[in-house]
């Protein structure tokens, strides 16, 4: 094959490579739904009408977590049944100051803040 025909050959191709990745990328980007029983830590605000907050985090079991590179605004959505809380700490390990703590399920509202002082998030019954 000459070079004339690769060249065409891969300009024939590169429209369909692209289309299929602008395609994919709204779908990947789109703010994931925070099932029953989950804790779920979202980019920006979920509520402000745009439908691109990736979730960042999301936690099922009780236990506590080191979380890192949160910098500013996020929506925490406690999708948990039976009253289980979450709380976030200031430090690691679940050690430091209470920075914000959701005693009961808020998965219709969810708590849009600054979690920028949350290094670790304790999920509890």
């Amino acid at each position: 094959m000459n070079i004339r025909k690769k060249i065409a050959t891969l300009a024939a191709a590169v429209p369909l490579l692209l289309g299929a990745s602008v395609a994919i990328a709204p779908a990947a980007s789109a703010t994931d739904v925070c099932g029953d029983g989950y804790v779920c830590i979202y980019q920006g605000d979920v509520w402000d009408g745009s439908s691109n907050h990736p979730m960042v985090y999301r936690f099922y079991n009780y236990g506590t977590y080191n979380v890192q590179n949160l910098i500013g605004d996020y929506t925490v959505r406690n999708c948990q049944t039976g009253g289980a809380g979450v709380m976030g700490l200031t430090g690691w390990n679940g050690t430091g100051s209470i920075a914000w703590n959701l005693t009961s399920n808020n998965c219709s509202t969810g708590l849009w803040t600054s979690l920028t002082s949350t290094n670790s998030v304790k999920v509890y019954a």
